[in-house]
C-alpha cells in the first residue's frame, strides 16, 4: 500500500539556506531509489525557519529499504542544521 513519510525539520536561526540545501541534497538521494514515487520540499511561510519533508512510497517496506541504502552519512548535513530532532510521521491514504 502506497504511503507518505512526512518530517517536520526546524533549523538554526543562522542555517536556514544549509537545511534547505541539504534537503534538496537528499531529495535527489532519494527520488531515484526503487519504490519511491517522489519526494517534495515545503518552507513555512509565516516560520521560514520550518521545512517539511514529505517521501511517497510504493510501500513500508520500500521506505525502509530506501533509508537503508542512503545509510546515516546523507542525513548528516541535514542534523548539522537543525535546531532540534526532526519530528515524523507515517501516512496512510484513505
Amino acid at each position: 500500500m502506497i504511503m507518505v513519510r512526512h518530517y517536520l525539520m526546524v533549523a538554526k536561526e543562522q542555517e536556514i539556506d544549509a537545511l534547505k540545501a541539504a534537503l534538496e541534497a537528499l531529495r535527489e538521494k532519494v527520488t531515484p531509489l526503487p519504490g519511491c514515487l517522489g519526494a517534495y520540499i515545503y518552507q513555512d511561510q509565516a516560520k521560514p525557519e520550518r521545512f517539511f519533508f514529505l517521501e511517497r512510497w510504493e510501500s513500508a517496506e520500500a521506505q525502509k529499504a530506501g533509508g537503508a541504502a542512503l545509510g546515516k552519512e546523507a542525513f548528516a548535513p541535514i542534523m548539522a542544521a537543525l535546531a532540534c530532532p526532526p519530528d515524523g510521521c507515517s501516512l496512510s491514504p484513505i
